[in-house]
């Protein structure tokens, strides 16, 4: 029971400390309106749209720093005349024209995205009673339009525009109140403590079409609307009594004694007090809270600094939902999982380096940031051969010759073979006499030299002169990067290779390829030209066994 007490009286002097200063209002304005309908409408380079004058007498509720209700008494006159529009011509031969009294009487809700009061500094947040130089608004509600109008029907002799029957139910027509919707924005500015002037414009649709007393004789499926623009000054009064802190009189508290014990001499009995040893306030059952910021210091993680109630007050710099004791980066959005700093993410594959078993690969989150380049459910970080599909069995590499052997052992991956002899057949060794060919390229894919042209022109000449050879192109890499990369580059190079050969004629069948990545070096990593020689691509010339023309 007594926290249930306790907790009402926080609810009530929270709203207490949500309203303004001085609540009430009361001002008035003038401006011009103009009626939209059957007689008139807003054309750019006419000589009039029909404005008039109007005033308006209004009192203003504030509910908070940020809402307010007004109503709104709105007296003004509005006409419409055919005669000043040229277009469509018609309008010249109708002829007709109005002039009338309007008032309405609205009640509308007002927003101020800024607010209408600054707010004190220092640690407590609440609102001063200095008013915002300038407050803009945006302003909806719904009113009662009444409106008078006296039409000229210019049916003196016969108009061909005008139907006598549709004219004469109008002209029969007891005007009555219609429903307006007024809906607009605008900005009020400070002139004292307790005056503003203010600027606003608002349309108003109506749910009825007689402001211009001209309905089934005109246009009946679209109702009139008005216009309104004007200027207004407001004087505030009231003042926000703040809640006292003795409790009321059917709490438990107010029936204590005087007697009663209070050691910390905060007006809370040590019975209720949870904290009896720390003067505190009513809200916090009688706890300290040193720095103001709403939670009690027994559970305030930093008690020093005013902080945040969902971070057990505790400050938040960047906004993360990570306090900033707790946050490594505490000027910089980030992930609890980083302690507050932002993933570093150089593939920017979604993966943080961190998690990232291919930090320089874009991939997927189901294989931790690699990718699967050739789609054979193996990742490239797992794949021996990252860019040729192959089976879990052989490590992601095929087997051509179904040998048992995969084709980055194979010696002869086109031929079923031996373990014995790296799985070539045990009566076809490699092609005797025919010295292996190496193609050299620099650091990128592309960067194959002007040279390797002449040596791929060569084998090709080779393998055009004894179509019992096939060729195998072996990818190599220097150490500069870093696995998978290299044995996916060394496959594309080798790859290359192959796929120049066959522009020069060369059948795709008697050609195999795969990338050894920076696994076996042909010199040392030790020297820029030992790097330089290891980026290669060597073409290796088997005897197929197949019988020749």
């Amino acid at each position: 029971m007594r926290n249930t007490i306790t907790h009402l009286l926080i609810i009530l002097s929270g709203i207490a400390h949500g309203q303004t200063p001085h609540p009430w209002e009361i001002g008035m304005g003038i401006g011009t309106a103009a009626y939209l309908g059957e007689t008139n409408e807003i054309q750019l380079g006419t000589k009039t749209a029909g404005f008039q004058p109007g005033m308006g007498l209004h009192a203003r509720k504030n509910l908070s720093n940020t809402l307010a209700i007004k109503a709104n008494l709105l007296f003004t006159r509005i006409s419409g005349n055919d005669l000043n529009f040229n277009t469509p011509a018609w309008r010249q031969e109708r002829g007709l024209s109005f002039t009338g009294t309007l008032v309405d009487f609205s009640i509308s809700g007002e927003f101020y995205p800024a607010g209408i009061y600054t707010l004190k500094k220092g640690k407590s947040k609440s609102l001063s009673k200095k008013r915002r130089s300038f407050a803009p608004f945006l302003t909806a509600g719904l009113g009662l339009v009444n409106a008078r109008p006296k039409v000229y029907w210019n049916d003196q002799t016969p108009n061909d525009y005008l139907d006598p029957v549709l004219v004469s139910i109008d002209k029969s027509h007891t005007p009555k109140p219609d429903i307006s919707i007024p809906i607009g924005l605008g900005a009020r500015f400070r002139i004292g403590e307790r005056f503003t002037l203010g600027i606003e414009g608002f349309i108003a649709p109506t749910l009825g079409d007689y402001l211009d007393g001209i309905s089934i004789a005109g246009n009946p499926d679209d109702n009139d609307w008005y216009l309104f623009a004007g200027l207004s000054g407001a004087y505030a009064f009231g003042e926000n009594k703040k809640q006292s802190n003795k409790p009321a009189k059917e709490s438990p508290e107010a029936s204590i004694k005087p007697s009663e014990p209070d050691r910390d001499n905060d007006g809370i009995p040590d019975i209720y007090d949870q904290c009896p040893d720390g003067a505190g306030t009513l809200q916090l059952y009688g706890c300290p809270d040193t720095d103001g910021d709403g939670v009690a210091d027994r559970d305030d993680h930093c008690p020093e600094t005013p902080g945040i109630p969902s971070l057990k007050g505790c400050t938040d710099q960047d906004e993360d939902g990570i306090a900033d004791k707790d946050d490594n980066c505490p000027d910089t959005k980030g992930t609890l999982e980083y302690r507050g700093c932002p993933p570093v993410d150089r593939d920017k594959d979604g993966v943080a380096d961190a998690e990232d078993l291919c930090p320089d690969m874009r991939g997927t989150l189901r294989w931790k940031g690699c990718p699967d380049t050739d789609s054979d459910g193996i990742p490239d970080n797992k794949d021996a051969c990252p860019g040729i599909a192959g089976p879990e069995r052989f490590k992601g590499c095929p087997d051509t010759d179904a040998d048992g052997i995969s084709d980055k052992e194979d010696e002869c991956p086109t031929l079923a073979g031996i373990p014995e002899k790296n799985g070539c057949p045990e009566a076809l060794p490699p092609a005797p006499g025919v010295p292996f060919k190496a193609v050299y390229f620099g650091s990128t894919l592309e960067g194959w030299y002007n040279t390797s042209l002449i040596t791929l022109d060569e084998v090709a000449a080779i393998l055009q002169a004894d179509p019992g050879l096939e060729a195998r192109l072996e990818g190599h890499t220097d150490n500069t990067g870093q696995e998978p990369a290299n044995d996916l580059l060394a496959e594309k190079r080798a790859k290359r290779c192959r796929d120049y050969l066959i522009t020069k004629g060369i059948d795709p069948k008697r050609m195999s390829y795969l990338g050894h990545g920076s696994h076996k070096p042909f010199v040392p990593n030790d020297t820029r030209e030992n790097r330089q020689l290891n980026r290669r691509v060597e073409i290796h010339f088997l005897r197929s066994g197949k019988p020749t023309n």
